[in-house]
C-alpha cells in the first residue's frame, strides 16, 4: 500500500507492507482522517513502512502524472 500525502508537495509517499489485518488497517484509516496532527504515524505504520526501490518509486511517479 502506498498513501501519498497531497497537503504538501515536500512530503515523501508512505510505503506499507503488510497492511491486510484489522488492527494495521484501523491504525491507517485513524491516521488518515486525522486532521489535527498528520505527520504522527502510528507504531504499526512505522513497523510495517519500508523503502521502495528505485523502479518502484519511478512507476509511482509515473502512476501519479497520469492521474493528475
Amino acid at each position: 500500500m502506498v498513501i501519498i500525502p497531497v497537503a504538501s508537495d515536500a512530503d515523501e509517499p508512505v510505503w506499507i507492507g503488510g497492511a491486510n489485518d484489522d488492527e494495521t488497517t484501523a491504525d491507517i484509516v485513524t491516521w488518515l482522517s486525522d486532521d489535527t496532527n498528520p505527520v504522527r504515524r502510528p507504531a504499526l505504520v512505522d513497523i510495517r513502512k519500508f523503502s521502495p526501490t528505485r523502479l518502484n518509486r519511478h512507476e509511482l511517479e509515473e502512476e501519479v502524472e497520469r492521474g493528475r
